[in-house]
């Protein structure tokens, strides 16, 4: 299985940036998974996305673009960094150089120009930390729309697949039920692992599921939520990443602060909907909060839930909504609900129903976004 080259982008021209993405994304073995505005955002993305190369433009942040490469590259030194400048000058290079740069790249690029850096960067074989698991946040605009039931099932298809290790990671500090949906009752949760967080002994907090599925369970009182903040609940995922292939969140609006969390380390955003007027409004705030956060569109697979031709808005309609289509749509099924009310996903119940079969390639679809395999399996 091949990784792809982790690319974040700091480049606060817009025309700059944009070249830059569309060379990334019509390149095989690259993409973008972080772009950001200010030295601190590069900072935090490097430390979390683990990239293996960065466009850093010079002037960055009120021109401490120099000052971050220097630090970033001290604190990385497997880092590939380019500098990006708007001055075409012996001494732009010269502190590009000196800041530990591994390539200077003047405006306006080219293509070529893009296409051997990223060249570059993979034959250089360095990157900030040794391969990690992929982060998937499954969020939604709203509660009730089976954005926890897609999870569990999700985390079931993608263990199926030989995956590796996957966890699944209840993101509703306060009211989750993962464990519920899955009949597991837990004696240890996220609350006794923030109490004692070690990546030697984390997965011991994880409840082993029938599927292979690991779960890190919410709560069992509302108020031990409170002493996991936000901050807290990023270290426990960067935790988990070193241990398992996937980690699966299931995030929610109800616990905001918890969700932002989520994003700031997550490779892909699974936004789920139901095809009503409704909730499709809703999702559209969700994503314009995304495009704010400057979570990469491409990394954004919106799933439509619960689709029932009788009654909802053709998909088709919902995607001119949205203003982007949908990448898998699943089929109302009652004997979805009923499986999770008896704490067994249909995935495992029933294979062999349409929904199962949807989740199995969205999966699919999921693991090559991420570049876990090479191609996408029919």
């Amino acid at each position: 299985m091949a990784d792809h080259i982790r690319v974040v982008v700091a480049v606060p021209d817009e025309g700059t940036a944009n070249l830059i993405h569309r060379v990334v994304a019509h390149h095989r073995a690259a993409r973008v998974v972080a772009t950001v505005d200010t030295d601190v955002r590069l900072v935090d993305a490097v430390t979390y996305r683990r990239p293996q190369l960065v466009f850093v433009s010079t002037d960055l942040a009120d021109m401490r673009g120099f000052d971050v490469a220097d630090r970033l590259s001290r604190q990385h030194p497997g880092l590939y960094i380019a500098m990006v400048s708007p001055r075409n000058r012996p001494e732009e290079l010269r502190r590009a150089m000196k800041a530990g740069a591994r390539e200077c790249l003047f405006e306006p690029l080219s293509e070529d120009a893009i296409l051997r850096v990223l060249d570059e960067a993979r034959d250089f074989g360095g990157a900030v930390a040794a391969r990690r698991g992929a982060v998937v946040a499954v969020i939604s605009s709203k509660g009730g729309v089976g954005k926890s039931t897609l999870a569990a099932n999700l985390a079931v298809a993608l263990r199926q697949l030989d995956s590796g290790r996957v966890a699944l990671v209840d993101g509703d500090l306060y009211f989750g039920d993962i464990a519920l949906l899955l009949n597991l009752k837990p004696e240890r949760t996220i609350y006794e692992l923030n109490a004692a967080l070690d990546a030697e002994v984390a997965d011991r907090f994880l409840l082993p599921h029938a599927s292979g599925v690991e779960v890190l369970a919410a709560p069992v009182r509302t108020e031990q939520a409170e002493e996991i903040g936000p901050e807290r609940f990023r270290s426990i995922l960067g935790v988990l990443q070193d241990l398992y292939e996937f980690v699966v969140v299931d995030a929610t609006v109800s616990s905001l602060e918890t969700m932002l969390a989520t994003l700031d380390v997550a490779d892909v955003v699974l936004a789920v909907s139901t095809l009503d007027v409704v909730c499709l409004k809703d999702v559209a705030q969700l994503l314009e909060m995304l495009a704010k956060l400057r979570f990469p569109a491409h990394n954004i697979l919106m799933v439509g839930n619960r689709y029932d031709e009788r009654i909802s808005v053709a998909q088709k309609d919902a995607e001119r909504a949205l203003g982007r289509p949908f990448t898998m749509v699943l089929p109302r099924d009652d004997r979805v609900v009923a499986a999770a009310n008896r704490g067994v996903p249909l995935l495992l119940s029933e294979p062999g129903a349409p929904f199962s079969q949807r989740v199995v390639a969205l999966a699919r679809t999921l693991r090559a976004q991420i570049g876990r395999v090479d191609r996408v399996t029919a």
